[in-house]
């Protein structure tokens, strides 16, 4: 039986390997000594936003065992008319274990995920998405836009 919960600061290890394991299926693999200092970085990161509440990670367990995750990054931008308060959630790492997928926990995590942005006031999630993963999103609600464009400052 799969059980459904939010992270706490015990599953930060957990989280740093399931967002390198996320990076790596993603073909975003680095060098090794680029994925240790990642680790730290990610580290430094956890240990940071969780505390604050900038960070919410929602996590599905088999028997004790983190088998998916779906995570939520807050931050505030200058305000607009579609979005008054500049209050967004950046959707990222939704993962499932391979030999999990096709068994719904995406979507029931993906769900209290955004129920988290929703009970925080959050009018806007926005999210970059992998081939593999478009369906699940699309099948929720979310949209497809063009107007995103970035510059990757090296």
């Amino acid at each position: 039986m799969v059980d459904y919960r939010l992270t706490t600061m015990e599953d930060v290890d957990n989280l740093v390997l399931l967002r390198i394991v996320f990076l790596q299926e993603a073909e975003e693999v680095g060098s090794s000594s680029s994925v240790e200092e990642l680790k730290k970085s990610l580290y430094s990161y956890f240990k940071e936003k969780i505390p604050n509440k900038l960070f919410v990670s929602w996590l599905a367990e088999d028997e004790g065992k983190i088998i998916a995750t779906s995570d939520l990054s807050f931050h505030v931008v200058p305000p607009s008319y579609e979005n008054p308060s500049g209050e967004e959630a950046y959707l990222m790492n939704m993962y499932t274990l391979p030999e999990y997928r096709k068994q719904g926990i995406g979507g029931n995590l993906l769900d209290r995920t955004v129920n988290e942005a929703r009970k925080r006031g959050i009018r806007k999630i926005r999210l970059h998405t992998t081939d593999i993963g478009k369906s699940i999103y699309e099948k929720k609600g979310f949209v497809e836009t063009k107007s995103e464009m970035v510059l990757l400052l090296v």
